[in-house]
């Protein structure tokens, strides 16, 4: 009995010393693939692909992270904008890119929608890019010319029954054009009645040309609708979600003043789940596992940083941290999720139906 006792005990004292040494090796592993991870990002150039033209809400976040990056990276971070495509031609370069020093801070929702859509010239696969975290989800907003007598969502969808409207956009599902056909579609509108124009160089250029006159309204989250309402060029109509807008807390809801059939809500839910998929930074399929593991703590770090997310609120920037691996997660259950059926459908709609 009592050799049996002390067998026991040395066996377990044995298993004890190999799991802490195991866990002592896997530390100096881990450790020593972080610290090979930093050697290689220090002193080197990283860039920051933004698919807009500068001044717009995406240019503006990469350009609140670029600093913070480059102070923990010991390496200079510089933002570079590619315009074209609603985001979609940079985001095709970077997923061929092979650049472990590139990062894109991409539009994941219309990126999503022009996979979903077979959109042409997608030359991309989300469900296999590396993704670093989400930075922002915000509600889609639909903007209305102050040009334009209506002041009321109301008001305007009568407008838009009874003499047409015209709502622009950069590009096909770039997060502006399919919003506002998911809109349309939700409230029973023909294309005669909300037509979608397309080929603007960003929000930005869209919102001037609803000050102008040459588009009734502009569907644009709330984090760039807040950019046009201080100077009342535009009306804010509707948030285009279940819930209010914290920028936006008096302006109703399309549940609210939509009148909203079930398959109407069916498609404003659809739309309103993609938008989840947010503002996020990725970058190219292959990246070195070590390299892209310490990226995503390091972009962690940030948007979760209290002085960050302090000066980003003061700046109508608010950020909505999701994790590298809860952002992957979400890609693959978008995609996983859809019948051929409802996907032929969504391709109708958002890239045909209300698109002149």
């Amino acid at each position: 009995m009592f050799r049996n006792k002390n067998k026991i005990g040395k066996l377990a004292s044995t298993v004890m010393a190999s799991a802490v040494t195991t866990a002592i090796v896997l530390g100096f592993g881990n450790l020593a693939h972080a610290e090979g991870a930093a050697d290689y990002y220090e002193g080197k150039t990283v860039k920051i692909v933004v698919g807009f033209n500068p001044g717009g809400g995406y240019d503006e976040y990469a350009r609140m992270i670029a600093p913070e990056l480059e102070k923990r990276l010991d390496a200079t971070v510089v933002v570079e904008n590619q315009p074209g495509g609603g985001g979609l031609l940079a985001l095709n370069r970077l997923a061929q890119s092979g650049n472990d020093t590139t990062i894109m801070l991409a539009s994941a929702e219309s990126a999503a929608l022009a996979q979903l859509t077979d959109r042409p010239g997608t030359r991309f696969d989300l469900s296999k890019m590396t993704w670093l975290g989400r930075a922002v989800v915000d509600t889609r907003m639909a903007m209305w010319s102050a040009e334009n007598p209506e002041r009321t969502f109301e008001e305007a969808l009568e407008t838009m029954k009874a003499e047409g409207s015209r709502w622009g956009a950069t590009g096909l599902t770039d997060s502006v054009s399919d919003a506002t056909a998911a809109m349309a579609e939700a409230l029973n509108l023909t294309a005669d009645q909300l037509s979608i124009v397309l080929g603007y160089d960003g929000t930005s250029a869209i919102a001037l040309a609803v000050v102008r006159g040459e588009a009734d309204g502009v569907v644009v989250s709330s984090t760039s609708a807040i950019n046009y309402v201080g100077d009342d060029s535009l009306v804010p109509l509707a948030a285009l979600d279940r819930e209010r807008d914290a920028l936006f807390p008096d302006t109703p809801t399309i549940f609210e003043v939509g009148n909203l059939d079930e398959e109407g809500e069916r498609w404003m839910d659809f739309r309103s789940n993609i938008t989840t998929l947010g503002r996020a930074l990725l970058m190219h399929g292959d990246v070195d596992s070590a390299r892209s593991d310490f990226l995503a703590e390091q972009v962690e770090d940030i948007l979760t940083n209290e002085a960050f997310l302090k000066a980003a609120e003061d700046m109508n920037r608010p950020i909505n941290y999701l994790s590298a691996a809860e952002q992957d997660e979400l890609v693959q259950s978008i995609f996983d999720g859809l019948s051929d059926e409802r996907k032929a459908e969504v391709k109708t709609v958002l890239t045909e139906k209300f698109v002149r």
